[in-house]
């Protein structure tokens, strides 16, 4: 099994579907990107890529090993990703990351189908998160859109203060769940397919409803709960802040006033492309200049482009067309929904397609 396993880290790992259950509804988008034929909204919204963190559903939701991302391989047992970076953390995520990160893999992506308005949250910041909760990582994340609903008229995302809230002003919305109040002091903005809203740690928001889009995170499920009641959940007090008391996790909050052109400047992302092979393109739509804490990429093949893991691994969503991803034990298949975990050892690889192969590329925390 070990030589099996060893073997494996020299290759592309197929990743099987890892749909993980949340609060709100969701999925139908997953489901059309993965060529089912009856779509379907259900509980399971999300689909966790490569993932190799634990879900923390609250109450009876919680399920041990949820999250957690299986290789799709011949072997007589199913294997996640974080076991074989356990055995063989360099050769799968690279010397440099290992010396920076030790083995956690500083990442999770996600793929997220929102149905429904997600209720207004916030995540602690890293330094928090190191003081209060044991851990090396808090939760900023991205959002990169990729579709919208088209019965949704106007998608949208709520982030960021637009006045001056004090503390105690909010609490008292908190304590008393004054969700318009709690809307209207928040930055509505507009979104639709291509944009990538960078969401720092300590700031309220919500994803708005018929939201389809790939979320790039620190590799954490931790989240404050700001406004408690959702279709599938109600919350309690104790539930809604980490484990610690109200005042203390509340001051992770980020008060700071956003004007409208400041939102856009900050935490609206210009895409940029980077480099041309041909017809084939690679476009940053968020690298490390913005944060240390991911990065990610979206590449365009038509005919073939050449890549390399360079030293670190990455994880690869195939998000329309066909083609294959050609490295030096052999081909793999490219289609809609494909996801990819590609260890360090691979090196150089390429892609061929000429059915206008569409990748998203995630890279994690810088080292």
């Amino acid at each position: 099994m070990n030589d099996k396993l060893r073997e494996l880290t020299a290759s592309p790992m197929l990743l099987a579907p890892n749909r993980v259950w949340r609060m709100y509804k969701g999925g139908a988008m997953i489901d059309r990107l993965r060529g089912f034929a009856d779509p379907k909204d259900s509980e399971f919204p999300e689909e966790w890529v490569g993932s190799t963190v634990q879900a923390s559903n609250p109450g009876t939701h919680f399920r041990t090993g949820e999250g957690l991302a299986v290789i799709s391989a011949n072997l007589h047992e199913p294997v996640s990703i974080k076991t074989i970076i356990e055995r063989y953390p360099e050769e799968v995520l690279g010397p440099q990351h290992v010396k920076a990160h030790g083995t956690s893999s500083a990442l999770l992506v996600k793929l997220l189908d929102a149905a429904e308005r997600l209720i207004i949250h916030a995540h602690p910041t890293k330094a928090f998160a190191k003081e209060h909760l044991n851990s090396c990582f808090g939760k900023t994340e991205a959002w990169f859109v990729l579709e919208t609903r088209p019965e949704v008229e106007d998608p949208y995302i709520l982030i960021a203060f637009k006045e001056e809230v004090s503390r105690s002003r909010y609490r008292q919305m908190l304590d008393e769940q004054s969700v318009d109040e709690m809307i209207g002091v928040m930055h509505r903005v507009p979104v639709k397919a291509g944009d990538v809203v960078y969401v720092k740690a300590g700031l309220p928001h919500a994803i708005g409803e018929g939201i389809f889009l790939v979320e790039l995170q620190e590799p954490t499920d931790y989240s404050v709960i700001l406004e408690r009641s959702c279709a599938l959940y109600q919350f309690t007090e104790e539930e809604s802040f980490l484990g610690l008391s109200k005042e203390l996790t509340l001051s992770n909050l980020d008060h700071r006033v956003y004007t409208p052109q400041e939102v856009q400047n900050e935490l609206v992302i210009k895409p940029h492309v980077l480099r041309r092979e041909g017809t084939s393109t690679e476009t940053r739509l968020l690298g490390y200049e913005t944060t240390e804490c991911f990065a990610g990429y979206r590449l365009e093949i038509d005919g073939e482009f050449s890549d390399t893991t360079d030293g670190r691994y990455c994880v690869l969503v195939t998000l329309g067309g066909e083609g294959t991803l050609v490295h030096a034990h052999g081909e793999l298949a490219m289609n809609p929904g494909t996801e990819v975990f590609l260890p360090s050892a691979v090196g150089r690889f390429f892609y061929r397609s000429n059915r206008r192969l569409s990748i998203f590329k995630c890279l994690p925390a810088q080292a």
